[in-house]
């Protein structure tokens, strides 16, 4: 029987986990009456799983691997679109326009031992959509608040982001 042991600390340092959550963010963004990978603490997720090892996933070393690199260079192309600011000073608006960028494998001076640009955008919209909607004993999906918002296991709740006064059910518009 195959049992999930969180590891005790996370892969990441503080700039790279900051980055993740930035970017993250503007994969899955979350607004007043919606939850988003901020909400779920979908960096979390990622920053624990890439501590655990290859029997949690065969794939582990090689993201481990990948991410410093992929990260590196993501602050390098956002310092060059950006005045010297990394991923981490920029705002949802700026962060996606670099995603939209590294998907469409448009960033300029690409390390040639990064991921492809592509593969790099695919690698980070998964771990964030996971570490949205996946279990919270894996790390996001925080409080279940995604789970809970989409009405899973129970009836939809309203979501609320704390400092604001409205709240929003799924298929409701805003």
């Amino acid at each position: 029987m195959w049992l999930l042991r969180p590891p005790g600390t996370g892969c990441f340092d503080k700039d790279q986990r900051r980055a993740v959550e930035v970017l993250f963010d503007a994969i899955l963004p979350g607004d007043p009456r919606r939850p988003g990978a901020a909400d779920a603490d979908a960096a979390e997720y990622a920053d624990r799983l890439l501590a655990m090892g290859p029997e949690t996933d065969p794939e582990i070393p090689a993201w481990r691997l990948a991410y410093p690199v992929l990260l590196a260079a993501l602050d390098t192309a956002a310092q060059q679109a950006h005045g010297g600011r990394g991923v981490a000073e920029l705002d949802r608006a700026e962060a996606t326009a670099l995603l939209r960028d590294l998907a469409a494998g448009a960033l300029p001076a690409w390390p040639a031992d990064a991921l492809a640009q592509p593969a790099a955008f695919a690698l980070l919209r998964a771990h964030c959509i996971e570490g949205c909607f996946g279990d919270p004993r894996w790390g996001g999906n925080r409080e279940a608040v995604i789970w809970r918002w989409y009405g899973y296991p129970t009836p939809a709740e309203p979501f609320v982001r704390p400092g604001t006064a409205t709240a929003g059910r799924p298929g409701e518009d805003s």
